[in-house]
């Protein structure tokens, strides 16, 4: 199950297909893709670029922050399928099959539980896309965490710029 594509080769936008409960999410990437394009800059910082830059890579993590943001609100939705999943299994499925193979109720303990819902298709695919979508809010805090850092580097660089003289 695939659902997480860009839709063209050459857009910024990520989209995550809906699924039950959560809707169709597109998250853009445009901010992060022109900040990547501009870490060379960065790396040999000229302090006329410095506000162009700093903009550039505050304006990606805003929307790094915002897509988080997003993918945060679709997991508490995931957690939402997940538990209706498990909850058909445990009151619908589980008291059904172990009428059926004639178990007692003792045979209903966790192992047991748990291969009923490995083989339940609905709570896979439900625990498969909250942890799509937990990857990606990874993915998504590992870009804040990149413009932080660069921030940091650049205004070091500056601060090192002003104190050194070269801007006065």
């Amino acid at each position: 199950m695939n659902d997480i594509v860009n839709r063209e080769a050459n857009t910024s936008v990520m989209e995550v297909q809906a699924f039950k409960h959560c809707k169709l999410l597109r998250l853009d990437a445009t901010d992060w893709n022109l900040a990547m394009s501009r870490f060379r800059e960065a790396q040999n910082l000229v302090p006329g670029n410095y506000s162009s830059l700093e903009f550039c890579f505050q304006s990606a993590w805003r929307e790094a922050k915002r897509n988080a943001i997003d993918v945060g609100a679709a997991i508490c939705k995931a957690k939402q399928n997940v538990d209706e999943a498990k909850a058909d299994i445990i009151l619908d499925e589980i008291p059904r099959i172990l009428e059926e193979k004639g178990l007692t109720k003792s045979a209903n303990n966790a192992d047991f539980r748990k291969a009923i819902m490995s083989r339940n298709k609905d709570y896979t695919s439900s625990l498969e896309h909250l942890e799509k979508l937990e990857t990606l809010l990874e993915h998504f805090e590992s870009h804040m965490k990149i413009m932080e850092n660069t921030s940091r580097y650049l205004k070091k660089q500056m601060d090192y710029f002003i104190r050194s003289g070269v801007i006065g």
